[in-house]
């Protein structure tokens, strides 16, 4: 198998082989997104994948058909409300990720395989129940990368991206010869993403946390991102905030998101 170069970055978490047999609201309280570099890369020809298939494995990928899931874009202020259904046929369910493009009309959809996703810069993030992975590093052949902004940044209000900031690509494999997850550090063996804190588990749900990511695209365009809702129905998200309990049907992802200017 191909070897990807020397541009992948370690976590400071610890290397685990993770079961992805979590419950439908199990998460992590997540420890670091590891060391990045302080600007995102740029980049127009796709780099092969290392541990294709124990990323296949790790991350429950569909093998045969793009999954069902549709996202639907509002205009919102200088960005797009979108909601994604990531429900992938239900907890331990059989459909794959879904894929997506950040557009000036909104996060479009990328109809893709799984395993299509290795070898495409089409696409730039993708989901599957709670888990958000973007397209490089072990998660696909691009350099979309991104970085956490400081706890009281307030998305409506940002308008550039913060001097400084940590930009980090998918490391959640240990090395290409071990191959083996790299887990978030909550102790549920979940693969640690680079944007693994946007949610957290406190007790007994998906809460959100309300963290506010800058993401480099492969053309070097950058986007702000915040992902409001886990749980679908009125009210749900806020019950699991508050309370740890979970409500309504997990899956049914609210984000936010608008390019940023220089």
């Amino acid at each position: 198998m191909l070897r990807r170069p020397a541009r992948i970055r370690i976590l400071l978490v610890t290397c685990a082989a993770a079961s992805m047999a979590l419950s439908a609201c199990e998460g992590g309280a997540a420890e670091g997104e590891g060391e990045g570099e302080g600007e995102s890369a740029v980049c127009t020809e796709p780099t092969p994948v290392d541990c294709e298939d124990d990323v296949a494995i790790a991350l429950s990928m569909n093998l045969n058909a793009p999954a069902p899931g549709l996202i639907d874009n509002t205009p919102d202020g200088d960005g797009f409300a979108v909601d994604v259904d990531a429900r992938a046929g239900g907890f331990q369910g059989s459909d794959g990720w879904v894929y997506a493009k950040f557009t000036d009309s909104g996060l479009e959809k990328v109809e893709l395989a799984d395993l299509d996703s290795f070898g495409s810069m089409d696409w730039d993030i993708g989901f599957r129940r709670f888990l958000i992975r973007v397209n490089s590093g072990y998660g696909g052949p691009s350099c979309v990368s991104a970085a956490r902004t400081a706890v009281d940044t307030d998305f409506a209000s940002l308008t550039s991206a913060p001097t400084n900031l940590n930009f980090n690509e998918e490391q959640f494999m240990s090395d290409p010869e071990e191959c083996a997850v790299v887990a978030d550090g909550s102790g549920l063996g979940s693969p640690g993403f680079v944007l693994q804190n946007w949610w957290e588990y406190p007790a007994g749900c998906v809460a959100t946390t309300n963290n506010v990511y800058v993401l480099g695209l492969a053309d070097g365009r950058q986007v702000k991102l915040v992902v409001d809702q886990y749980y679908g129905g009125a009210g749900a998200q806020e019950t699991c905030n508050t309370t740890g309990a979970a409500a309504g049907e997990s899956a049914r992802i609210k984000l936010r998101y608008g390019f940023l200017g220089g």
